[in-house]
């Protein structure tokens, strides 16, 4: 058996490859077969892979083998981490995600010459009353009795479109990642896709708050309001903007009592989990803190997407990729600006799947 001849690969682009893609030195040698100690003297030019393991880490860390023979590398810019255990690495796939995002972000503003819209509000605006401000700036009317899928489903259309931002969803692998936000020429929101609906539908407003401040972060969402926070600002935003006080008062007329099923039947109005309607009325005086404390300590059962059954990988993959980017993507495409490999590349995905968002 013929053994992988060693290539020689700038030591530097070795580990900024891999620390930019967010693995330990003891994951990638384990990973490839080897030593820890063989990786240490990779990146320090005093051992070599062969063609093989470094055909492997193009893999592992989804770089395009030209990356490993090149002698610098362009820096990315640095999300902020807004997360509570700050302290907690991120995994290699939050690492993926963001360049995915800014990839994305490139390629939207090269396809379209275009920027996006994001609206300007007076800063004196408190987070509630921005969000009463950006309903009216969208045109949309409150949205009710709708499953969250749905309700998701009809805001991330309408922001796309007014707003000319690009919304994703990735497989992040991170239980404390909900989501991030990248402001750019074209920006980006990336949600977590293993979150459930109601979940994903308020990260998706929080992070709209961060654009709407041109601010970019990785988010935890911690939902308890603490003044002067900006992830406070974002998640009052955000409740505001799904669960609005004054509406929720009118829904609370309806029924005699705040117990168990009326809280279950106001998710179900509004779409959102259950502790942020219980947060709401904590807010309006409608429930006692103790009550709302004795819910945190028993703690709501973790909403998470399905973990059996078929996966409809259309569906998947038109998140993954994002509608304004088929679309986009597409028109260049038949405009002859583009070639169907670009398409592809842009895309991320196979020939059979991206034939088939081409050709809608």
């Amino acid at each position: 058996m013929i053994k992988s001849p060693e290539i020689k690969v700038n030591p530097d682009v070795l580990k900024t490859l891999r620390e930019s893609s967010g693995y330990t030195v003891e994951e990638i040698a384990k990973k490839i077969k080897t030593t820890v100690n063989k990786v240490y003297e990779a990146e320090k030019g005093i051992a070599s892979f062969t063609l093989t393991q470094i055909k492997k880490l193009a893999d592992i860390y989804q770089r395009s083998l030209a990356a490993f023979f090149t002698d610098t590398l362009p820096s990315m810019p640095t999300l902020t981490d807004y997360r509570v255990n700050r302290e907690k690495r991120l995994t290699p796939e939050v690492y993926i995600a963001e360049r995915r995002a800014y990839y994305i972000a490139n390629k939207l503003a090269e396809l379209t010459d275009k920027r996006s819209q994001i609206p300007d509000f007076p800063d004196r605006l408190k987070p509630d009353g921005l969000a009463r401000e950006f309903r009216k700036y969208l045109r949309v009317d409150l949205l009710k009795s709708k499953k969250p899928e749905e309700l998701l489903t009809h805001y991330k259309q309408v922001l796309e479109e007014k707003l000319l931002i690009s919304i994703i969803e990735l497989p992040l692998k991170a239980e404390d990642v909900r989501g991030f936000s990248v402001f750019a020429g074209i920006s980006i929101i990336v949600l977590n896709e293993k979150d459930h609906q109601s979940i994903k539908l308020f990260s998706l407003f929080h992070e709209v708050y961060h654009l709407l401040k041109r601010t970019s972060g990785i988010c935890s969402i911690e939902i308890e309001q603490k003044d002067g926070d900006i992830e406070a600002s974002c998640n009052l935003f955000s409740a505001e903007f799904l669960v609005p006080l004054d509406d929720l008062k009118d829904e609370c007329k309806k029924f005699p009592q705040i117990d168990e099923s009326t809280i279950s039947e106001l998710t179900k109005i509004y779409g959102v989990s259950k502790q942020v309607i219980m947060l709401r009325l904590l807010w309006l005086g409608y429930m006692p803190k103790e009550r709302y404390e004795q819910f945190k300590k028993v703690g709501e059962k973790k909403l998470k997407g399905k973990k059996f059954g078929r996966r409809d990988w259309d569906k998947v993959f038109q998140n993954r990729v994002g509608n304004l980017v088929v679309r986009e993507a597409t028109n260049a495409y038949r405009s002859g600006k583009i070639s169907y490999s670009e398409v592809m590349d842009i895309f991320s995905l196979k020939a059979k799947y991206t034939e088939k968002f081409v050709e809608r």
